[in-house]
């Protein structure tokens, strides 16, 4: 079976025929961090500032890997930010995302010194966090940079920036601490009112999943397989990963079971604090 690295080296050709001028072209996702599997589709991270509208694009697609290829493509071509062709080459799934560079240069320049933006999109379950630019950044596997764009970019984020780090403990500590002794939380629970304790959970655990990879100088991976990612982190509250899974896993509908869901999430979220808490003194 043909590997993601000489898929990629295959697609090159054809991917630079999408740009015009300075352009850079990295291997993403599970691959470029050493996660790849059978189920694993390949992300391919193209950045420039003029590239082929979408039409054109899956156009490209079918003339060089033949209509079998299936491509669609994503995004607004006027202004082009970001958008995507995802295609089928020898029936692997690649999702090649295209991303402006001034749009990544102005992101990454912000997110280094401390903005934390965090937007609705459909495609991602924990909204779109901003600082991902960085973490992808960091683990991208550079294939294709002649005008030295990824290697500064590389450079830049090398160390884990501290204003960054202070603006996540400072926003989702907060955020988790919010819920797990409040009033409409503890009524729900009396309640027995599921759909409402579960969006409760779910966001709070999101949020301390946010602190615990700032806690250790280390940036968030993206959503998918964070259990192994979380295990690996040296500083967390005992047993955090297996702990974030049985409350998201938790059976019981009943009001007992219910209050000894948010009993346990309150304990967590104390743990955490307690991590956290020397950083701020």
């Amino acid at each position: 079976m043909i590997g993601p690295d000489e898929i990629v080296a295959g697609l090159l050709p054809m991917l630079r025929t999408w740009v015009a001028g300075d352009y850079g072209i990295a291997i993403g996702g599970s691959y470029a961090r050493g996660r790849g599997d059978s189920l694993s589709d390949i992300d391919i991270y193209l950045f420039a500032n003029d590239v082929l509208p979408a039409a054109r694009r899956d156009e490209r697609v079918v003339a060089e890997l033949g209509a079998e290829a299936r491509p669609e493509s994503w995004g607004a071509d006027e202004p082009f930010v970001q958008g995507g062709t995802d295609f089928w080459p020898a029936g692997q799934r690649v999702e090649c995302w295209l991303r402006s560079t001034r749009e990544v240069d102005r992101t990454l320049r912000a997110c280094l010194g401390g903005e934390v933006r965090r937007e609705y999109v459909v495609w991602t379950v924990m909204g779109f966090l901003s600082y991902t630019a960085l973490a992808d950044v960091h683990s991208m596997k550079v294939v294709d940079d002649p005008h030295g764009i990824l290697a500064r970019w590389k450079a830049a984020v090398a160390t884990y920036p501290a204003a960054l780090r202070q603006s996540i403990l400072g926003r989702f500590m907060p955020e988790a601490a919010f819920w797990p002794e409040n009033f409409h939380y503890r009524t729900a629970v009396q309640r027995a009112d599921v759909i409402y304790t579960s969006a409760i959970v779910q966001q709070v655990l999101q949020a301390l999943i946010q602190v615990v990879f700032a806690l250790n100088h280390a940036y968030f991976p993206g959503e998918k397989r964070l259990a192994h990612a979380m295990e690996t982190l040296p500083v967390q509250p005992s047993g955090f990963a297996q702990r974030v899974q049985e409350l998201l896993t938790q059976a019981s509908v009943d009001v007992e079971g219910l209050e000894k869901q948010r009993r346990e999430l309150a304990a967590l979220v104390a743990e955490m604090r307690a991590l956290v808490s020397p950083e701020s003194s």
